[in-house]
């Protein structure tokens, strides 16, 4: 999921009843928690700025790694509990105690309370990024294999909206009902991340949905493989994903729509070959359909002497129902076998952020 909603997963369930046992620091300890495996993103940046020959697609590659280990989530949990302990004793060493008025006699919370709280909202982090489909190394350093459930996008809309929705209910019983808002918080923190829970399983149940609704664009073709990835932004869009003993079959499909019309598709061959073999054997295409989680389409075109074979990821495309994926890697051979060069490839690239948006808009609501 994107960062912002990283953060609010993160504040939410400090409302579980941390906050009201610990005060409002625990929002900011929960966010600041839910956040730190994305930093895994700004180490790549500094590393592709630091040395040129670090391409930008091995960053991207790297993203989701040990930083988003559920191994690693009590690791990180525990310096920031650390943190957050020294600094309330800090704090509270002036404050005067509620029952004496005298400074120095405020009881410090528990550390383990407190180390709960962190590792609560830790958690949320990899465990929702599980839930899209860019794939996640939950339990490196053990494994590199990347998990994904494929039930949510990137960014959702209507997610980040309940999610942004509790912690905005919550602001205001407390600004209700001053010192009696601790049950009323309780209940809403519960129901709204119960409701985001519910949601995340809808996503799953409608993912199935969609693959059922793809299965007969096959025509009667045996189905090699078949998968489904909501679209950004919604999970009410999909891009489903056949792969034929033939051909590659995307489609645009709204499961929950009863309207008769035709889904927009595209198709390609299924291509192999010689050439497409000895390309998915070196190193730099081995590392992207380990990336990719296998779910890659290759093509080959021979020109002027030249081998070129091109892999393609087929989970995000150029657009919803494009064979042409987001981003792609570009094998060049010579007739003699020779590697001349590898390149990576995003055809989205060119397009500016408010174009995406706009794309993103209308394509959740148009048939």
């Amino acid at each position: 999921m994107d960062t912002v909603t990283h953060i609010l997963v993160g504040a939410a369930t400090a409302q579980l009843g941390f906050r009201r046992r610990l005060g409002r620091g625990a929002t900011w300890a929960a966010a600041a928690a839910a956040l730190v495996p994305d930093l895994d993103m700004l180490a790549g940046r500094v590393m592709s700025d630091a040395a040129a020959h670090v391409p930008a697609a091995q960053n991207m590659m790297t993203h989701r790694g040990l930083t988003h280990s559920l191994l690693m989530v009590p690791v990180f949990a525990l310096p920031i509990a650390a943190a957050w302990w020294g600094l309330r004793r800090l704090v509270n060493r002036d404050a005067p105690a509620p029952a004496t008025g005298q400074p120095g006699a405020a009881p410090p919370a528990p550390f383990g309370l407190l180390f709960l709280c962190v590792l609560a909202a830790g958690l949320t982090h990899p465990l929702l990024d599980w839930c899209t489909s860019y794939g996640t190394e939950l339990f490196a350093p053990l494994t590199d294999a990347r998990f994904a459930l494929d039930v949510l996008p990137i960014i959702d809309l209507l997610f980040t909206s309940i999610v942004a929705a509790t912690l905005l209910a919550c602001f205001i019983a407390r600004k209700v009902r001053r010192g009696e808002a601790g049950k009323a918080t309780l209940v809403i923190g519960w129901a709204g991340v119960l409701l985001a829970a519910g949601y995340v399983v809808a996503g799953g149940v409608v993912r199935c949905e969609a693959i059922a609704d793809a299965r007969p664009l096959a025509d009667g073709a045996r189905i090699v493989r078949a998968d489904a990835y909501p679209a950004l932004g919604t999970i009410l869009v999909w891009r489903t994903v056949l792969e034929t003993d033939k051909e590659w079959i995307v489609a645009r499909i709204r499961p929950l729509s009863r309207a008769a019309v035709r889904p927009r598709m595209e198709t390609a061959p299924r291509e192999a070959g010689p050439w497409i073999d000895r390309a998915r054997e070196l190193p730099r295409v081995r590392g992207f359909q380990w990336f990719a989680m296998g779910r890659v389409r290759a093509t080959y075109l021979g020109r002027d002497g030249k081998h070129i074979v091109e892999f393609h990821d087929m989970r995000y495309g150029a657009a919803t129902e494009s064979v042409e994926s987001l981003w792609s890697v570009i094998v060049t051979f010579d007739d003699a076998g020779r590697v001349l060069s590898i390149a990576s490839r995003s055809p989205a690239a060119r397009r500016d952020a408010w174009r995406i948006l706009r794309e993103t808009w209308q394509n959740i609501w148009e048939p």
